[in-house]
């Protein structure tokens, strides 16, 4: 069993490229997202009037919050920078994403994607970007 388990430990450099490239995706998936808020088919105002249907407080100010946080922070945390602070907004972000979602359905039918991605940013803020970052420079 021993044998087992320690052909799949590859040791500190595959937590060190795990890292990486979880933020790539993850700056990938954020990206494309802000994207679609900000500018694309949807916009600020659909944004806007989709976060007011979900009851969320000052729906358009928190559109224009939501849009511009993930168009700033996913460059960032693609390269790796601020990487614990931008995973701890995110986090906040998609913990209200998830209530709003389930406070709908009763059911997490829409809200695994974004409890998923919490999840995911958890793990960036107790482990950090990684060695191949900037913020391993400081």
């Amino acid at each position: 069993m021993n044998t087992f388990i320690n052909f799949f430990d590859l040791g500190q450099g595959a937590v060190d490229i795990s890292l990486l490239i979880l933020r790539i995706v993850l700056a990938w998936v954020f990206w494309v997202h802000a994207w679609h808020k900000s500018y694309g088919r949807q916009g600020y105002r659909g944004s806007g009037d989709r976060f007011k249907v979900h009851n969320i407080p000052y729906p358009y100010a928190m559109a224009y919050f939501v849009s511009i946080s993930q168009l700033i922070g996913a460059p960032l945390l693609l390269v790796g920078f601020l990487t614990r602070w931008l995973a701890l907004l995110f986090v906040g972000e998609m913990l209200v994403g998830a209530y709003c979602k389930y406070k709908e359905e009763r059911w997490f039918n829409s809200a695994d994607l974004p409890l998923s991605l919490a999840g995911i940013f958890l793990l960036l803020i107790f482990l950090g970007a990684g060695p191949y970052s900037i913020d391993a420079l400081f």
